[in-house]
């Protein structure tokens, strides 16, 4: 070999050499080469923690993106959206026009309710739970979770198409507590909607998660500034936004929600130091004059956390700079692109102990193999929950390879309930009672229910009825009573003079047809006995006793959007007693008496109120008649008190509006017309009494409250004040 060989092999040598060492430490150096990350650690906090979504908008202004967001409570719920690829501006839009009390609020919607459940008024200022050894039990937060669990699925379903949190546009990660241990537990899979809800749980609040056999609650009582797991999670920076409510003094330390936040508040503070120790820019806002509970501000607090941001914008974008120096690229996440309809392949239920998972299929109304929007979903999960059937009911989507798999998790409701109720009203005063429900247990698909009432009016109830369908079908009812109550005697002068006890005991079986929310029909058979005794009464004998047997049909529709301060919605009631066999009645007639109501919006805040409503004994001598009409009184006629006015024969209309200047309160007011005339119920009408009534109304959480007033025609006017739910709530099933 030449020597020009053996230097020319030598430079091919030392090139390979050369290219083989630069291989090996780019292959050493390539992690050191790596974009560094950004993180957003969103912190708890409350209604305070909108105040993220102002500080979000700035930093969007001014270019800064995340690499990866954690966030706990609040936080979790901001930061699964803006992972998700929502901008700040849409999360606002999406979260400012939420009804936080709404979601809050345990009890059903009227409207949404079967037409089986609507044959009882609504009852109780307290509701509770009875364990297997019949204790009552308080529930395990002050608010209900299943109205928050669908307005979650309705924000956080479309997740289901990512396999993962570190997917999404923006990965992420939330962080909840194990109830039982206290541990953090970190979300980076799984249901996106399960890891929020779980994340803002807050304790004694709102109900914790249960999922398979853990229950978790709000994150923050564990890690509030979830920093540290973003550090874990590989962040090179982390941004903290910290918006928690600091301690409070003595003097704010007021009612029982202050306390509870309070004790949240003590655990929170001291895991705090962690997470601030692990940010390298921390965003402090002082809130000084917003607690962690002003939902009813969103707005405000939003703006307060952008004119801070701003106010503070130099500091921001002095770490940008050192970021950039530092070789950090801010990219914009891809915009949201969510699939529109969901093809599902299969539907499984989760948590059943007594419904089939063939039931609550049919309770949703979903088929598989057939397409849905995130809106269809929601609507067939409300519809199953307004069964009353289950206490806790929403859907989670699984991807699979032919479509999604649906999942319900559900938790039914307790068979046992016990309902406390306190009501005042001017016509009978104080009453105080007790219904005790049994759903399901005597029989499949029935209901037992036993009232006791004690005060105005005394009555003993028992109300047992037996379906034969879930939403339409058949059913029977058996119904015995006792009920006394007062009954007075008026002057011309509209005062009252003397008065009577009411004894009466009777049963009434019935059976009938019950068609979803459409209506109800049912034929019945009813015997009662009634004595009248002297009480302050000079003209009233000392003792009336007679029987009274026969058969009745009724039918019923409602589609009101509220019992007691309705604003759309018609109700229609009918009712026919035939007591015509001398041998086991000792009052002989044909009864019938009907009420038809209509609220019609005008607009969003009023409505038109409409309303008839008559009875008659047809062909029946005055004075044999013996259970005459009491249609008077804060229920009925404006015009009279109850029992003031009473006829075998009567008729009046209502026109009036409802308007509902803020949430809760209700103003009404209007005219009725009276007509007693005899000679039939749909004569012409010439000579009607006319009343003007007024109303304030305020539908609290705990119980309504109503005060009436009414003018007549040359007469004193008349005021009622009605405190509590004081309509019979057996009233479908009487006679």
């Amino acid at each position: 070999m030449s020597i020009r060989e053996i230097q020319a092999n030598r430079v091919r040598f030392d090139k390979t050499a050369c290219l083989i060492a630069l291989f090996v430490f780019l292959l050493l150096a390539l992690p050191r080469l790596e974009a560094k990350k950004l993180g957003y650690a969103l912190s708890g906090g409350g209604a305070r923690g909108f105040a993220q979504i102002g500080i979000l908008k700035v930093l969007e202004e001014n270019g800064i993106y995340p690499d990866y967001i954690s966030g706990t409570s609040i936080g979790a719920m901001i930061g699964g959206l803006y992972a998700l690829g929502y901008s700040a501006q849409e999360i606002e839009d999406h979260l400012v026009n939420i009804d936080v009390s709404e979601l809050l609020n345990v009890r059903f919607t009227r409207h949404d309710l079967y037409i089986g459940e609507k044959r009882w008024a609504p009852y109780g200022n307290l509701v509770l739970e009875m364990d297997d050894r019949w204790y009552p039990r308080l529930p395990s937060g002050i608010y209900g979770s299943n109205k928050i669990n669908l307005e979650f699925a309705r924000f956080f379903l479309a997740a289901a198409e990512y396999p993962d949190f570190d997917s999404f546009p923006i990965p992420f990660v939330c962080i909840a507590t194990d109830l039982v241990t206290g541990e953090p537990v970190v979300f980076r899979d799984g249901s996106l909607m399960q890891a929020i809800r779980a994340s803002i749980s807050v304790p004694s609040l709102i109900e914790p998660l249960s999922v398979g056999s853990r229950f978790y609650i709000d994150g923050g009582i564990s890690q509030n500034l979830p920093a540290p797991i973003l550090r874990e999670s590989g962040v090179d920076r982390v941004l903290g936004i910290k918006v928690n409510s600091a301690l409070r003094s003595r003097e704010q330390l007021v009612d029982l929600v202050d306390v509870i936040d309070q004790t949240i508040n003590i655990g929170i503070t001291r895991n705090l130091d962690e997470g601030q120790s692990d940010c390298d820019l921390l965003i402090d806002p002082l809130m000084e004059e917003y607690s962690s509970t002003d939902f009813k501000k969103i707005r405000k607090i939003i703006d307060f956390g952008e004119t801070y941001a701003r106010e503070h914008l130099d500091q921001i974008l002095s770490f940008k700079q050192v970021l950039i120096s530092e070789g950090y690229v801010f990219n914009k996440p891809p915009e949201h692109q969510f699939e529109k309809n969901y093809k599902i392949v299969n539907i499984e239920s989760r948590g059943n102990q007594h419904v089939s998972s063939a039931k609550v299929r049919d309770y949703l109304g979903l088929e598989r193999n057939e397409k849905y929007s995130v809106e269809e979903l929601i609507a067939a999960s409300e519809t199953a929950w307004n069964s009353q059937v289950f206490k806790v009911l929403y859907p989670v989507l699984n991807r699979t390879e032919k479509g999604y798999r649906l999942i319900i998790h559900q938790q039914e409701n307790p068979r046992k309930h016990l309902l406390l109720n306190t009501s005042y009203t001017t016509e009978e005063k104080l009453n105080v009672g007790a219904v005790l429900q049994l759903n399901n247990m005597l029989l499949k698909n029935s209901k037992l229910q036993a009232g006791l009432t004690l005060g105005g009016r005394t009555e003993v109830n028992l109300d047992v009825v037996k379906n034969f369908g879930d939403l339409w079908g058949a059913y029977f009812r058996l119904f015995p009573y006792l009920s006394e109550h007062r009954i007075y005697f008026y002057d011309d002068n509209g005062d009252k003079q003397s008065s009577v006890k009411s004894l009466e005991f009777g049963f009434t079986p019935g059976v009938g047809l019950f068609a979803r929310d459409i209506a109800i029909a049912e034929g019945f058979f009813y015997t009662y006995r009634t004595k009248q005794y002297r009480d302050v009464s000079t003209v009233a004998p000392d003792s009336l006793l007679y029987l009274v047997s026969g058969l009745g049909i009724k039918a019923y529709h409602e589609s009101l959007d509220d019992f007691y301060f309705p604003m759309r919605g018609t109700m229609a009631f009918a009712k026919c007693n035939f007591a015509r066999w001398s041998s086991i009645s000792h009052k002989i007639y044909s009864r019938f008496e009907s009420d038809f109501k209509v609220y019609s919006p005008i607009t969003s805040y009023a409505s038109l109120r409409l309303g008839f409503s008559c009875g008659s004994y047809f062909g029946t001598a005055e004075q044999d008649y013996g259970d005459p009409f009491y249609f008077s009184g804060s229920h009925g006629y404006n015009g009279y008190e109850r029992y003031e006015k009473y006829s075998p024969q009567y008729s009046y209309f209502t026109l009036g509006t409802v308007i509902c200047p803020y949430k809760n309160v209700y103003l009404q007011t209007g005219l009725q017309g009276l007509d007693l005339q005899r000679g039939g119920i749909w004569k012409h009408y010439d000579d009607l009494e006319y009343c003007f009534y007024a109303e304030v109304g305020l539908n609290t959480i705990a119980a309504p409250i109503r005060l009436l007033a009414s003018w007549r025609h040359n007469s004193k006017p008349n005021l009622y004040l009605n405190v509590g739910y004081d309509i019979d709530h057996f009233w479908f099933s009487r006679k």
